[in-house]
């Protein structure tokens, strides 16, 4: 019975531990990192509200002037009476402009302009936003992977340490070799800090993109997705459209501009002023009813001081739309060479990678088996084992350096066009296209 107790007891035990054992928590990806960018990055929210605060001044832009409303008696005699005299009375009264010629419509149109600038802008930042977190996820993961590469060449130095004692003692070595060995070691550990380093500075950089407390989080990340750079940049250009959110924010600033000097020009148009009375009189002496009056005018203003200001306002407004016309000319070509620039140093790097990887670290990599195969046999000495394991450890760097730049290029696309389709990974999407 003691026995069985004990097996039931070890059962419960397994399954209990198999409900209450954490799962391992799944590794981030560049997706997920992008989707969390989107929604916590403080930046981007702080430019989403600014889009949200250019909205709710459109409707004040248009709208009419209040009315105003009067309240007072006309005719008082001084001494305070209202039955003495027939023409005293209570009065109430209410004044409104009407804006006849369109300069509230306009204004209105100019506040709209402001708000399509806005929401470029949000997405402009939207892009950056996503090229950094790109990049700073590119930066950590290849960092990691420089600092495993590290530890990799350490034990293999650990290793050739030990066979040159082993060799030195049994007289068949050379001191030179062990303190090479150990130098290389030495090295590699100094290596291994510094890629350390750099994984915690890109980590640090990738939480604050997505709106984590810098060093808070420990996700492992996954590697990022296989390059895909097309071969021409004709794709990527196709990006620089009147629809791209640099130049939408540009042409946006020159209908304001055109719109607020039309609105200036028609407020040197006079305005129709409305006004409207009704007083109340009471019996004269107490004993004579009279009836009640009312007034009714129709006015004009006449713009006859300010016409000159206005004039002057609006040709400022015109000179300032003609000149955001040129910035916008000018930030058209600045991004059609940016993207160019940046696609030939991405198309460099991803030829970079494919030498490294398919010929030299290949190539390497069989030459450093193939003297430890020599070596072992005493074909060779130790010392060509060192220099081969040293150049596979350096052209590993280098492959690896490599991916990282070819990385951070597709990130400075995806900065400049927002084209992640391009690159194979879904972008979130923006509350602009919501």
């Amino acid at each position: 019975m003691s026995y069985m107790r004990a097996v039931l007891a070890a059962a419960v035990i397994a399954l209990c531990g198999l409900v209450v054992a954490p799962r391992p928590a799944a590794a981030l990806d560049l997706e997920g990192a992008l989707r969390q960018a989107a929604a916590a990055n403080p930046t981007l929210a702080a430019r989403n509200e600014m889009v949200e605060a250019s909205r709710r001044r459109v409707a004040p832009a248009g709208a009419w002037p209040s009315p105003m409303a009067e309240l007072g008696a006309v005719n008082v005699p001084t001494n305070g009476r209202f039955d003495m005299d027939p023409m005293t009375m209570k009065m109430i009264g209410v004044t409104q402009r009407v804006p006849l010629f369109g300069a509230n419509r306009l204004a209105r149109g100019a506040a709209r302009a402001e708000v399509g600038g806005a929401s470029a802008v949000a997405e402009m930042t939207a892009f950056e936003i996503w090229g950094m977190t790109w990049q700073a996820y590119a930066d950590a993961y290849y960092a990691g992977e420089l600092a495993r590469l590290a530890d990799s060449h350490g034990t293999v130095m650990e290793r050739m340490v030990q066979s040159a004692r082993a060799r030195y003692e049994s007289g068949n070595g050379r001191l030179e070799d062990i303190l090479r060995a150990q130098a290389e070691q030495g090295r590699t550990l100094a290596d291994g800090a510094s890629f350390r380093a750099e994984e915690r500075g890109a980590r640090a950089r990738l939480d604050a993109l997505r709106g984590v407390m810098p060093g808070a989080s420990a996700d492992s990340l996954a590697p990022p997705p296989a390059p895909a750079v097309p071969a021409a940049p004709d794709a990527w250009l196709a990006a620089v459209m009147p629809s791209h959110p640099r130049l939408r924010e540009q042409q946006a600033r020159v209908d304001h501009y055109r719109l607020s000097a039309r609105a200036s020009r028609r407020m040197t148009w006079p305005d129709l002023e409305l006004r409207g009375s009704y007083g109340w009189r009471k019996p004269l002496a107490g004993l004579y009813p009279q009836d009640n009056m009312f007034s009714a005018s129709v006015g004009f203003m006449l713009p006859i001081f300010a016409g000159a200001r206005e004039r002057s306002e609006a040709a400022a407004m015109d000179a300032m739309a003609r000149a955001s016309e040129s910035e916008r000319t000018a930030a058209e070509l600045e991004l059609r060479a940016q993207i160019a620039g940046v696609h030939a140093m991405a198309a460099a790097a991803q030829r970079t990678v494919g030498l490294l990887a398919d010929t030299v670290v290949t190539t390497q990599r069989r030459a450093s088996d193939a003297s430890w195969v020599s070596y072992r046999a005493g074909a060779t000495d130790l010392w060509r084992v060192f220099e081969s394991a040293h150049t596979l450890y350096s052209e590993e760097i280098a492959l690896l350096r490599a991916r990282q730049e070819l990385a951070r290029a597709e990130a400075q696309m995806v900065s400049l066009s927002g084209r992640g389709d391009l690159l194979g990974v879904v972008l979130p999407t923006t509350r602009s296209e919501r």
